[in-house]
């Protein structure tokens, strides 16, 4: 029979005793604090050269992302001056559905957001006709029956956005099988000016 010895023992009480101790830290537990809503980000938007898209977000609702259409300067390239030659204005909102309808870009796609629109053939044509002051009709390359409420929210707002800093249009869209489909924005009931 083997005796431990009372000194070791003693130091092995010591350290079971402590450990407890060390866990804690002294700090002590809390509820969680609603600190109010999701973070955003001031992003700036340049009506000459971008375009804003609106993407499916994981929870269904959408998100606008701003994407460059026009020419963007390269290391070496003279600068130019706003309003200058070489300018002609804004995008084209054909341009814009384009872009959309071209769906997320890697970086969208590891943001999480992606496209509830179908995928169009190469070639495609999108007719934007101005029908009145407050409302645009685009003609679109696919069938509007088997869209869901998201993918004409996503038409919509881009289309809205791109003709109309604040969003504020009725957009009309007519797809290929006859069908339409007439919508504001939701996204501009906040918005005035």
């Amino acid at each position: 029979m083997r005796r431990t010895r009372p000194h070791r023992r003693a130091a092995a009480l010591a350290v079971a005793a402590a450990v407890p101790l060390l866990g804690g830290c002294g700090i002590q537990e809390s509820d969680v604090i609603e600190a109010g809503g999701p973070a955003t980000v001031e992003a700036f938007y340049n009506r000459n050269d971008d375009v804003i898209l609106f993407f499916r977000t994981p929870d269904g609702g959408l998100n606008p992302v701003i994407r460059t259409v026009g020419p963007s300067p390269r290391f070496g390239d003279e600068y130019t001056e706003p309003g200058s030659a070489g300018t002609s204005g804004p995008p084209s909102t054909e341009k814009a559905v384009a872009e959309l309808l071209a769906g997320p870009r890697t970086q969208d796609r590891a943001a999480g957001l992606t496209t509830a629109l179908p995928p169009t053939r190469p070639g495609a044509t999108i007719k934007i006709e101005p029908t009145s002051g407050s409302t645009v009709t685009t003609h679109l390359p696919f069938a509007l029956k088997d869209l869901n409420t998201t993918a004409l929210s996503q038409l919509t707002c881009t289309i809205a956005y791109s003709q109309d800093p604040g969003g504020r249009l009725v957009v009309k869209l007519t797809g290929q099988d006859g069908g339409s489909h007439s919508d504001t924005c939701g996204l501009t009931s906040g918005t005035t000016g």
